[in-house]
């Protein structure tokens, strides 16, 4: 099973403006055709979107590749996306509008689907954004996401859990899953973690993350973030000059499910 996340950035390219010259806008048949080829070409089984696009043009790209689609909304401007090969049983949204609170937690996006392996296995898909700069807030979402994953370590502990953190594995967030028996992929059997904000015009970040929980700890096979012409540049910033995102994607592979 091969597995990602990608902060997609809407969709748009980046930058936006060089991006929309060949592709268009998000919605586009052009760009909905642009980003089938970018997604198939990472050849996940299931992949985890941040930044994503309205459902229209998800559903697109997701009954173009054949695959199943749940899809977070977001409370703010940013919903996210669970593209699978395998059936998806259910999703659950754990970001929501809070009358008393400008900024709720999850502001961005924050969900997980269900997914049925086989007969027999199910498995968490856990799609995180958190906040990009107020700290206290990703405290915040970092007590609500342990709490929400003790709840579907209920139904099978076959977790894996995605996205753009928007921190690095310092932070609390990363301390409680870690503390649930997670271990991240890049660390485990991806030598280390590595930028996966790293192109022109951006600061860089390690800010993207795979977790997968302790029983598929052992089937962790290799990990790595995508850095392949088109996902990245050195280039100059100049006209003509653009990629997929200005994130790159994170991909793992897990020797799992086993075969009886």
């Amino acid at each position: 099973m091969k597995i990602g996340t990608y902060n997609v950035f809407g969709l748009t390219g980046y930058p936006k403006e060089e991006a929309a010259i060949e592709i268009g806008s998000p919605g586009e048949e052009n760009n909905g055709e642009h980003f089938v080829r970018v997604f198939s070409e990472l050849e996940c089984d299931i992949l985890g979107l941040q930044e994503g696009v309205t459902v229209r043009a998800i559903q697109y790209i997701a009954k173009t590749m054949n695959r199943y689609v749940a899809t977070f909304p977001s409370p703010i401007n940013w919903p996210g996306h669970v593209l699978s090969r395998y059936p998806i049983l259910e999703s659950r949204v754990f970001s929501h509008t809070d009358p008393h609170q400008q900024t709720p937690p999850f502001s961005r996006t924050s969900g997980a689907a269900l997914l049925a392996i086989d007969d027999t296995t199910k498995l968490w898909y856990v799609n995180l954004h958190l906040h990009p700069s107020d700290v206290d807030l990703r405290v915040q979402e970092a007590d609500i996401i342990k709490d929400r994953l003790q709840a579907l370590q209920a139904i099978t502990e076959n977790i894996i859990v995605v996205g753009d953190f928007n921190s690095e594995i310092d932070e609390r967030v990363h301390q409680h899953i870690k503390t649930l028996g997670f271990a991240n992929a890049m660390e485990t059997v991806g030598g280390g973690i590595q930028a996966t904000m790293d192109i022109v015009g951006k600061r860089t970040h390690y800010i993207d993350h795979i977790y997968v929980s302790a029983p598929l700890i052992p089937h962790l096979k290799s990990a790595t973030v995508i850095r392949k012409a088109g996902f990245r540049h050195d280039a100059p910033q100049e006209k003509g000059v653009w990629a997929h995102s200005d994130h790159l994607p994170v991909v793992a592979q897990l020797n799992w499910p086993i075969s009886s």
